[in-house]
């Protein structure tokens, strides 16, 4: 057969069935049989059952059609893949996730989980019950039963999560019998949670492919993957392999940075309407993008108009694609991030009666602004029950406890050393000031964006991306 024929379908379709087999059969031979549910039948696939399933795909393939057999288009697919970035390192981002999970898997089996932090035990099974651990459950009730409302704003309730999330689990979850009326409600949860497990990793993944063109675009395409590869490293980057929102949101804000610098904005309103609705503080990703449209505004009238830019009488004009219609057009897909807050609070007004009583519900779990990064002393885990704001927790180590420990005055606390007032003051203004900059992992992320900072050099100027995270 000559390079220049194509493979029939129907021998593509019997390589996808052999490979999908296989896949199929190392996870019941690791884990056990595998469920799926078509439709609302219910197939039960052992190992024996997979492994035969590739072994007769393959060989009515290779009988049909021996040219260009499976391991020749493997080894192809590979040789392109190593050639398009973007798509290597979303492979890379979910070999990531894998690798994460089965860490998880490994560490509950070797070392167990305190009966105090398992979370929801839906199962025996730890493979199954492995993605059950603290917010899951709120994510998967929603998937599962919709929202709900007591009536009062004292009890930690779901309408405090937005609804992306919960809405994809639902979708994806279909596939994994998690609406099967007939299957207990434990075992249809743990199906939702596992499908968000599948949204996350997917996410992450079609991020890490939009991060590589943004970060091909600033520090060039050697250095891309790099980039990747240290948000994959993140310690918090745990939560992406989890059934939460942070691997969508993600997702969100890199894609519609990638979009809104292109002027593509379709795809960025779109993106951003995504960021508005997985978290509270998407809605904040508008301000990053309004400086980046004044700043393509402040550039181009500081250019000056070019003779080819001038209209019909000699006026100068913006650049073609950046006058007043673009402006516009950017500046509502900016704040696209904020319609999707403010039209998930037109549905929460409509249950609650109040605006923002998403915001009210969060501080049934003790979280009330009292500074940007709660790392002043409190009981709890989460330092957002803050007890007293003029010392620092224990949790933060003597270093920051040192640095940030001031009276009301502003002043260091502690006797000084008789020393210049002016200069004690100064210190101690300095010292409240870096406590109130340092971040608290993944809790800053229920107050403000956490920021990559991507830096280019261009031309021998320096020029920096922000990308709220």
């Amino acid at each position: 057969m000559s390079l220049d024929r194509p493979v029939p379908a129907w021998a593509r379709a019997l390589d996808v069935l052999t490979v999908v087999a296989l896949l199929l059969f190392s996870i019941a031979a690791l884990f056990g049989a595998v469920t799926l549910y078509v439709g609302g039948a219910r197939l039960t696939l052992r190992a024996t059952h997979a492994l035969f399933l590739a072994i007769a795909s393959a060989a009515i393939r290779h009988a049909a059609h021996p040219e260009f057999p499976l391991p020749h288009r493997l080894a192809g697919a590979r040789a392109r893949l190593a050639s398009n970035v973007p798509l290597s390192a979303a492979m890379a981002a979910i070999s990531s996730r894998v690798a994460v999970l089965v860490a998880g898997y490994v560490a509950v089996l070797t070392i167990g989980v305190l009966p105090p932090a398992t979370g929801l035990e839906l199962s025996g099974d730890p493979l199954f019950n492995l993605p059950a651990r603290f917010d899951a459950g709120w994510y998967g009730g929603i998937a599962l039963d919709g929202y709900s409302f007591q009536g009062r704003f004292d009890r930690q309730q779901n309408l405090a999560f937005f609804p992306a999330m919960p809405l994809l689990m639902r979708t994806v979850g279909v596939a994994a019998g998690a609406s099967q009326p007939t299957a207990p409600r434990p075992m249809r949860m743990a199906r939702g949670l596992w499908a968000g497990v599948a949204i996350a990793v997917i996410a992450f993944a079609w991020a890490s492919a939009y991060l590589v063109r943004l970060a091909r675009d600033t520090i060039g395409e050697p250095l891309a993957p790099a980039a990747v590869a240290l948000m994959a490293a993140y310690p918090f980057a745990v939560f992406f392999s989890a059934p939460y929102t942070e691997s969508l949101f993600v997702l969100g804000a890199i894609a519609t940075f990638y979009h809104f610098g292109r002027q593509q904005w379709g795809y960025a309103a779109a993106w951003g309407l995504v960021v508005g609705l997985t978290r509270p503080n998407g809605c904040f990703l508008t301000l990053p993008l309004l400086v980046l449209l004044a700043e393509r505004v402040a550039k181009t009238e500081n250019r000056g108009p070019r003779t080819e830019d001038r209209g019909a009488n000699g006026e100068g004009r913006l650049a073609k694609g950046e006058g007043r219609g673009a402006i516009l057009k950017g500046a509502i897909v900016a704040a696209m991030p904020v319609f999707g807050m403010l039209a998930y609070s037109a549905y929460v007004h409509q249950v609650t009666g109040s605006w923002f009583g998403w915001a009210r519900l969060h501080e049934a779990w003790g979280r009330t602004f009292g500074g940007l990064t709660p790392i002043f002393r409190a009981p709890s885990q989460h330092k957002y029950d803050t007890a007293d704001y003029n010392v620092v927790d224990e949790a933060f180590g003597l270093g920051l406890r040192a640095l940030a420990d001031v009276d009301h005055d502003g002043e260091q606390g502690g006797e000084g050393d008789g020393g210049d007032e002016a200069g004690e003051e100064e210190e101690g203004e300095a010292g409240e000031a870096a406590s109130h900059g340092v971040l608290d992992g993944r809790a800053w992320g229920k107050v403000a964006s956490v920021t990559f900072r991507v830096t280019a050099y261009r031309r021998g100027t320096h020029s920096a991306c922000q990308i709220p995270v």
